[in-house]
């Protein structure tokens, strides 16, 4: 009889190399790179920023803390891009609330999610 594992990528020994070996902090750094890329694109990227910040995050908690260090470094260049520029960002149809909400709710919660499962 073969045992299922709980999480999404069984005993997690597939992602173990980029969460704590010599390639965590790389993995992470293009992690943020890759969510800021897909955000600055649609704020859809904020879930990929999420997803990719959970799959490299070595506990919930840092996935959390890295989630949430990422929104607040979005909504932070939000409110650069509206002092310099007098104008508000590019939200695709989301208000301004709505955008700061999803910037600073989002990633950690996704993060959180996929950490847990993976």
């Amino acid at each position: 009889m073969s045992e299922r594992s709980s999480t999404l990528f069984g005993d997690g020994s597939y992602l173990r190399p980029i969460r704590r070996g010599r390639a965590a902090d790389a993995a992470a750094a293009l992690a943020w790179i890759g969510g800021a890329a897909a955000t600055a694109v649609h704020p859809a990227g904020l879930a990929v920023a999420g997803v990719l910040l959970g799959l490299v995050a070595s506990s919930v908690e840092r996935a959390v803390a890295a989630g949430a260090s990422f929104g607040i470094s979005v909504a932070a260049a939000g409110v650069l891009w509206l002092a310099v520029t007098g104008a508000s960002p590019p939200t695709a149809g989301f208000t301004a609330v709505e955008a700061l909400g999803l910037a600073l709710l989002g990633p950690p919660t996704v993060a959180a999610v996929v950490r847990v499962l993976g």
